[in-house]
This record gives C-alpha cells, structure tokens and sequence, in this order.
C-alpha cells in the first residue's frame, strides 16, 4: 500500500511537472523597469521552475509575428530558424541554452530574472542574434525544448502584444502659430499688462524729471533773465561778509554794493 501511494505521488509530481511546461505561458514582464517595452524591443519574465527536470535538453524562445502563429508547424518550431530570416519568415529562434540554466526560484527578481529580447543593435556574422525588432507588432512568443532537431517539449503561445510606436515626426506639430484657445487669452492679458506697464513708468518718468531738473523754472510760463541791480536804489543795506574775509582791497570795496538777482518774466 506504501509503495503503491508512493509510486502514485510520483507520477503525479512527473505529470504535474510537465503540464507546467504545456501550460505554461510567456508575458512581459510586469516588474517597474525601464524598457520592458519599447519601441523595437521587450523583456519578458524568466520562467520559474519550469523546464529543471530536462537537464539535457536545449531550450529555445520563438519569437514570432501573430499573424503567422497559425501557420508555424511543429517542424518549424523544431528547425531553429536565424534573426536574419525574420523579414522573409516572420518568426525566428534565439537564446540556446541548456534547461539547466534556468532556476527554480526567481532568486534574483531584478534585472538578471528577465530574457530581454531585441537588444542588439549590430548582428554582423553572428549566428541566431538578438536583433531589434524592426516591425510593431503584435508579437507572440513561446519557449520549445528541443533534443536535437526533435521537439520534446512547448509551452502556450503568449498572449499578443504591440511594441510602442513612436510618433511619426511629419505628424509633430512644430508651428509657432498653432496654440490653445487658453494660450492666446493668456498673451494677450500678459501683452496688454506689459504695455500698461510701460506706460505708467514713462509718465513716472516724465513726471519726476520735473522735479529733478536744474531748468524746471523754464517752462511755458516765464524765462529768467539776469541782470545787475544796484542795491542803493532799492535802500537794500549791502551785505558784509565776516570780517576773516574781508580784505583792504579796494576792488573788493567797490564791488559790496553791487549783487546779481534773477527775475521771473512771465
């Protein structure tokens, strides 16, 4: 009885192991990285616990147009098919590597837990590259072990997903004329502030310049001239300086009862 429930949990740990890998379907990866999705590339999540008991066996990732999903047959999911024949096949294998290589815990849950796909730029010679992706999209994927050139074991085909598509730059509007309804209110008010502004600061100007300048007095409405009066005429006593200015000259004696004086002519 013990080795009849023993054998029984071991075929049924054996069949739930390979329904993982038959049920077992790719996605995008949801994780908050930079370039997850782009526009000529993705990264999708490492598979978890998945293909560890094929220790022998080569697992490739099929990348492949929607629209030929259908078509594809299991030799072509056997025959791996190169980067440089994706414009032609709509479809080709990357990432060779053994089954072992793939964890059986997302011990790592940043960067290194991801399969980035579409990630080299220059392909050269090399064989099965990792090219961008040069077309939008959709796109589907699905992993397929492979003994050899026998298919042993796939998972599910992806759900569809499209790249991001860039902005056609024909389409981008570069025209300084062409604004919101709300913009041109906005300049016209800040317009129209700007010359009240202007205004009031020449006339603060022109007004304070009256107040400032040596030749106010001269105006619309009088002139000044200059000319001597004789204080004598007028009984206006001369006026004396303090005695430490004044000299013996005579010069100076006969120049005390003279003074100049400014009158207003209107």
């Amino acid at each position: 009885m013990d080795l009849l429930l023993k054998l029984g949990l071991l075929l049924l740990g054996v069949t739930v192991t390979l329904t993982e890998v038959r049920y077992y379907v790719p996605q995008v990866t949801t994780k908050p990285i930079l370039g997850r999705l782009t526009n000529n590339s993705f990264a999708l999540d490492q598979p978890q616990c998945i293909f560890h008991l094929y220790n022998t066996t080569d697992v490739w990732l099929v990348v492949a147009l929607n629209s030929v999903v259908p078509n594809l047959t299991e030799y072509n999911l056997s025959t791996p098919s190169d980067y440089k024949l994706f414009p032609t096949k709509d479809y080709y294998h990357i990432y060779q590597q053994p089954a072992a290589n793939y964890p059986c815990a997302d011990t790592v849950p940043e960067f290194k837990a991801l399969i980035p796909v579409g990630i080299e730029i220059v392909c050269g010679n090399v064989s099965f590259c990792n090219g961008i992706l040069t077309e939008n999209g959709p796109y589907r994927v699905k992993f397929v072990l492979l003994n050899n050139t026998t298919l042993t074991r796939e998972t599910r085909w992806s759900e569809k997903f499209n790249l991001i598509t860039g902005m056609n730059k024909s389409t981008i509007d570069t025209a300084p004329g062409r604004r919101s309804a709300g913009m041109i209110v906005i300049v016209v008010i800040l317009s129209v502030l700007l010359a009240f502004l202007l205004a009031f600061l020449i006339a603060a100007i022109a007004v304070g310049s009256k107040d400032i300048c040596w030749c106010r007095t001269i105006d619309n409405e009088g002139f000044l001239v200059k000319e001597e009066l004789d204080l004598d005429d007028y009984n206006i006593p001369p006026y004396r300086p303090h005695s430490i200015y004044i000299t013996h000259s005579k010069w100076i004696q006969s120049q005390q009862n003279r003074s100049t004086v400014y009158t207003v002519f209107k």
